[in-house]
């Protein structure tokens, strides 16, 4: 095999008959799969990490590695490499899959959407017929609010309203989640959908977001290099004029992934993970440069970007009551977490 550390050189772990939960991770090496990683392994539980590193750091595994103490599989693959697929399964023959790897930036899908889907949908097609090939009956995907699109109301967004992505990343991963509900639909299967909204923070140095996409890690960036951050639209029906969204901690993204896989409870098809609550950018610059000590910082603004809706968070409702989750980390504590 083409992974980084081989099973037969870890005594006592990844073999037949074992109790300890090994949960295959996909795009594990990513910002958002290696803290699911980080969390599963702190409860216990062992993991796996398939992930082509196109996207994805080896220097995660290895943090992770040092902190838990224990060897972690790290299989450098394509998600779209079936044979590759088929021989993981068979090798650590997993309890249950978390799939988070994926393509997911918004600009580059509307100039590739053919790859988007072939990734992010026909490759979650596939390895759903082979998780199912090989017995496993647990699949937890990890989804987008993308998939809602630009809605027109600035209420709280909730699971079945409808979803109308505008990029074909968002409707990629919408189409994926209707494979998904096919899988849940059999007996005995068991998993979800999870919609994230703006994921932000990291628990470690180690762990830190490097996307180029999304809002927090530009507006560091920016501040960091005594630049202007950059607002895209300030005549917005806001309170400030600028858009809402949304900001989830990584830390409690993470953690909405483990208790959907220790519940016992009836899951539904998809849940929201957000905090219930928006910011606006203009909000979010001054936390940074609150927390950064940064002050009188001037910003540039510029014309609004197509597709951005004004408001768009969610209506958490369905986590609360399904599985008493609530996010424990403010957006002040995500961008501390930066710093």
């Amino acid at each position: 095999m083409s992974d980084r550390l081989n099973p037969e050189s870890m005594p006592g772990t990844y073999t037949r008959g074992m109790t300890t939960q090994v949960w295959l991770i996909t795009g594990g090496a990513g910002y958002i799969g290696a803290h699911v990683a980080d969390a599963f392994l702190s409860s216990g539980k062992e993991v796996v990490i398939y992930d082509s590193l196109y996207q994805g750091l080896e220097s995660r595994i290895n943090y992770l590695h040092r902190k838990h103490g224990k060897e972690i599989p790290l299989i450098v693959a394509d998600i779209r490499d079936t044979a590759k697929l088929n021989e993981v399964f068979a090798t650590y023959k997993p309890h249950g899959v978390i799939h988070t790897a994926a393509l997911k930036a918004v600009g580059e899908s509307m100039e590739k959407p053919d790859e988007y889907f072939e990734v992010n949908c026909h490759a979650t097609t596939k390895m759903l017929e082979i998780a199912s090939m090989h017995g496993v009956k647990n699949f937890i995907f990890s989804s987008t609010a993308a998939v809602y699109g630009a809605p027109e109301h600035s209420n709280p967004i909730k699971e079945d309203d409808p979803k109308n992505p505008i990029s074909p990343y968002g409707a990629s991963k919408l189409a994926a989640e209707g494979e998904v509900n096919k899988f849940l639909s059999v007996s005995g299967n068991r998993g979800i959908s999870l919609r994230f909204f703006n994921v932000v923070g990291t628990a470690a140095p180690e762990l830190l977001d490097n996307s180029v996409e999304n809002l927090v890690p530009i507006v560091v960036t920016k501040i960091r290099a005594g630049q202007s951050p950059l607002i895209f639209g300030t005549d917005y029906p806001t309170p400030d004029g600028t858009c809402i969204r949304d900001y989830v901690d990584v830390r409690d993204i993470a953690r909405s992934h483990l208790a959907a896989a220790d519940s016992v409870v009836k899951l539904p098809f998809a849940m929201n993970v957000g905090t219930g609550k928006g910011a606006s950018v203009k909000e979010v610059i001054n936390l940074v440069c609150g927390v950064a000590g940064r002050h009188g910082v001037v910003v540039t603004e510029a014309d609004r970007r197509a597709g951005d809706s004004a408001s768009l968070y969610a209506d958490v409702s369905r986590i609360l009551n399904v599985l008493e989750f609530e996010v424990l980390y403010s957006l002040k504590l995500s961008i501390e977490s930066l710093f």
